[in-house]
């Protein structure tokens, strides 16, 4: 420290490598300076040191005193600038940049910093270490960064040849920007948006509106019918553009919950019927179950069917599967499952009640041999010869079991002149092949 007529009056010492800057406090009672040993230090004008500041892990290449002389920020070659107050305590980290900070300076009002950086960015932050806003644009290092007096502008210096000049966003801007970033948060969590009321404009409400009807769904359906009304309310104050009675909305919610909980307890008891007239019920108070019920109605059919079928209750099984087709369009019941359901009660004595299990294995599968095979077993049971000859033919021309070929050659032949071939014997053979 020297005064003006180069008279030096102090010397700062202690430091264990290059200093690469010093600064006064706004009130000239202090010296912060920063060194390439990892730290800064403040100092008396007398050159007594009162502080180290420790905890950068590279070169610290700047510091400096905040307008009102009571705090200081460095940056340092670690990638990022701290916010200390002159005892050398430590108050923020300011990390987000990629690259050694070069600079940190802070606003006149002392409420915002900006960093430049080797990353190619300038970066404005509040005194906390809260990132607010990033300077994007440079090509090379920015090597420096200051606010202009009245702290609406950012000037920034590069490497690559120009210096920059940035707007500061106010308190609103940066508020509004925020909601903004925000938006799709609060749509799923309009509880969050409800304690912001600064974010509470008309298109977030409406977006989050949706949202809110669905918790007042599942909040009836788990019974609570009063706390589904309020917040159905809510939805209804936020999006006036929607329409429905909340009273009437979580009665019919209620009642479809009632219902489905009853098709699962019937279930569980077997009762397959009632618990699919029950999930019945409870789609068509609220047809969005539909598609969810219907497949539980079908896969409670299905297995009944199943069970049906081994013990030898055929056409009660066949019934079950034609109930499936009530319920959907998509052929839940396959080829393969009416195949079996044709040729094991065909062998059992229940041909005539399974024959239109055998034509609608058919009409799913009509190339395949297996179908074809089963029916021809059950049209020759029935009587319809004609119809069996062909059905075995069709078999007969695809397989390439010999022994399997062989024997319906049989079938035909004896079909042919006019006997049939499937004696008592001949199925309890067949019944014992399986």
């Amino acid at each position: 420290m020297w005064d003006t007529t180069g008279k030096l009056l102090a010397q700062l010492k202690g430091h264990q490598g290059i200093v690469n800057n010093a600064s006064f406090s706004p009130d000239s009672k202090l010296i912060v300076t920063a060194s390439e040993d990892k730290t800064a230090r403040v100092w008396d004008t007398t050159g007594k040191l009162l502080a180290q500041l420790k905890g950068h892990q590279g070169i610290v290449n700047n510091a400096s005193f905040s307008p009102d002389s009571k705090l200081i920020v460095t940056a340092s070659e670690d990638k990022t600038a701290r916010v200390w107050d002159t005892t050398g305590k430590q108050l923020a980290q300011l990390k987000g940049h990629q690259d050694s900070v070069n600079n940190a300076s802070f606003s006149p009002d002392s409420k915002l910093i900006v960093t430049a950086s080797e990353d190619k960015t300038a970066r404005v932050w509040n005194t906390t270490g809260k990132q607010l806003a990033q300077l994007k644009g440079h090509q090379d290092w920015v090597n420096n960064a200051s606010f202009s007096p009245d702290s609406k502008l950012i000037v920034t210096a590069s490497s690559d040849k120009t210096a920059r000049v940035w707007p500061v966003e106010s308190l609103n801007q940066q508020l509004a920007r925020g909601c903004a970033w925000l938006h799709d948060y609060f749509v799923t969590h309009p509880q969050e948006l409800e304690k912001l009321s600064v974010c509470q404009n008309q298109p977030i409400l409406m977006a989050a509106a949706p949202f809110l009807i669905g918790q007042g769904e599942e909040q009836a359906r788990q019974g609570d019918a009063q706390e589904a009304v309020t917040t159905f309310r809510k939805a209804l104050k936020w999006n006036p553009n929607l329409k429905f009675d909340p009273e009437a909305k979580a009665k019919s919610l209620v009642e479809t919950t009632n219902q489905v909980n009853k098709g699962e307890d019937l279930a569980k008891v077997g009762n397959i019927n009632n618990a699919v007239t029950a999930f019945q019920t409870a789609w068509q108070l609220d047809p969005s179950l539909e598609f969810e019920l219907k497949a539980k109605a079908v896969s409670l059919l299905v297995d009944k069917g199943s069970k049906l079928i081994e013990e030898g209750k055929f056409k009660e099984a066949a019934v079950a599967y034609t109930e499936v087709q009530q319920f959907t369009r998509n052929k839940e019941i396959d080829a393969d499952s009416w195949n079996n359901l044709c040729w094991q009660g065909s062998l059992r004595g229940h041909a005539k009640d399974v024959l239109s299990a055998c034509e609608k294995a058919v009409a799913l599968a009509p190339d395949d041999g297996n179908a074809r095979d089963s029916r021809g077993l059950a049209r020759a049971l029935t009587g319809n010869t004609k119809g069996a000859i062909q059905d075995f033919q069709a078999f007969i021309a695809q397989t390439d079991d010999k022994e399997s070929k062989s024997q319906r050659q049989g079938w035909v032949k004896v079909l042919s002149a006019g006997k049939n071939p499937f004696t008592q014997q001949e199925i309890n053979r067949l019944i014992k092949e399986e």
